[in-house]
């Protein structure tokens, strides 16, 4: 963890084994709010919601305050019927008895095997380990690592990443705390992210704020395309810094603030992604519409081919444009120019005069690179972060669940 990392005040931190994953790696995380925070969220799309999630949406409707986040590792509680539900409510009454809060300010996030029932008796033993830890010095160092230790499951390492923000009123903090590495796809991704702010915001101004930092950061990453069934966004604002932001240019500020947290948060789980060797940019520009250079995008981000191509340093541009060319969107081929970082690749739909194989290759080599794909037809672009896909991310995937 930097130590340039900021820690919101107001908020305390504990990370405990309670034996969820074998041996004595951490699995149980609690985030406590000093007061009850506004609160939003952003959740999967998948058909197959995990109880949680369902749960989840249930508290962001009613427009609960939180101040409390219980999250677990090594068990889903998806697929797991009414009785997942059930699950939630008596970890989430039990955690709220050992706080001596609301019920209803407590929010439950699991991570983990599909389709599993939730073993409550070992997570209810893990709760009066997590409070016993929440003492005065547990605030920010080593309390938050080791809940960031606590939500991974095939993470190589934690996600934490905290800015100061200023307002015309004053410094306000942001930190953010993800886990995702694997079944990772735009809308959201295998991923669960806290969003943690001192700052004070009104309750009906952070879901759009929300919305749009998760557009332009969570939604535009994929590892694998796979999209999992208990992705959460969840930010917290609890005003402990005495700031309630209320003038449009502070809200600007921190909205840019949040995104920038949320976009190396991103940034880290693609680069965290299963097996993966490289972290690619995969820019779309001169489109007609925004929809067409999103589509294309996403076409070329998530092509198993092309991922593989780029773990092999396989400079092999036809597997761009065969993606570009199967997206679905009306375009003129003879205009299309590809490159790799500054290497033209494809000129006018073709392979240009001037490129040298080699030259692509060295491109390839590179652990981080972008291939921009430029249809000449407009003045819209898309931009999607995507990694390779490896020999490794069979082998983890394999054996997933042993």
């Amino acid at each position: 963890m930097s130590e340039n990392l900021k820690i919101c005040s107001g908020f305390r931190f504990a990370g405990v084994h309670c034996g969820l994953k074998a041996g004595d790696a951490l699995d149980l995380a609690l985030l406590l709010s000093d007061c009850p925070a506004a609160a939003a969220a952003v959740f999967t799309e998948n058909r197959f919601p995990a109880a949680p999630v369902v749960c989840g949406r249930k508290q962001m409707a009613a427009g609960d305050k939180i101040q409390a986040v219980l999250i677990n590792s090594g068990n889903a509680n998806a697929c797991t019927g009414d009785q997942g539900e059930i699950d939630v409510a008596i970890v989430a009454e039990v955690l709220a008895a050992a706080l001596e809060l609301p019920r209803e300010q407590m929010f439950i996030s699991s991570t983990g095997v599909i389709g599993e029932p939730l073993p409550v008796t070992t997570i209810l033993r893990g709760v009066e380990s997590l409070v016993e830890s929440l003492d005065d010095d547990a605030f920010g160092g080593p309390a938050l690592e080791r809940a960031a230790r606590a939500i991974m499951t095939t993470d190589k390492s934690q996600k934490t990443v905290g800015i100061e923000v200023e307002t015309s009123l004053g410094v306000v903090t942001i930190t953010g705390i993800a886990k995702g590495a694997g079944m990772i796809h735009p809308n959201m991704a295998t991923m669960l992210a806290y969003l943690l702010t001192d700052a004070g915001i009104e309750p009906q101004i952070l879901p759009g704020m929300l919305k749009r930092v998760v557009d332009q950061s969570f939604n535009r990453i994929s590892v694998d395309g796979d999209m999992s069934t208990n992705d959460t966004v969840l930010t917290l604002a609890n005003g402990i810094s005495g700031y309630s932001l209320s003038a449009p240019a502070d809200l600007e500020a921190f909205e840019k603030g949040l995104l920038k947290v949320a976009r190396e948060l991103s940034t880290m789980i693609v680069k965290d992604g299963e097996g993966a060797t490289k972290t690619v940019t995969i820019k779309v520009t001169g489109a007609r519409h925004l929809k067409d250079a999103e589509i294309i995008c996403r076409a070329v981000a998530n092509s198993a081919l092309v991922k593989t191509a780029f773990f092999g340093q396989d400079a092999n541009w036809g597997r761009i444009i065969a993606a570009v060319g199967y997206a679905g969107v009306e375009l003129k081929p003879e205009l299309v120019n590809v490159s790799f970082d500054r290497v033209r690749v494809v000129s006018g739909g073709m392979r240009d005069p001037e490129y040298l194989e080699a030259d692509g290759a060295a491109v390839l080599r590179q652990a981080e690179f972008t291939v921009k794909i430029d249809l000449q037809s407009g003045e819209d672009e898309f931009t999607v972060l995507t990694s390779d896909l490896t020999h490794d991310y069979i082998s983890i995937n394999a054996d997933y669940r042993s």
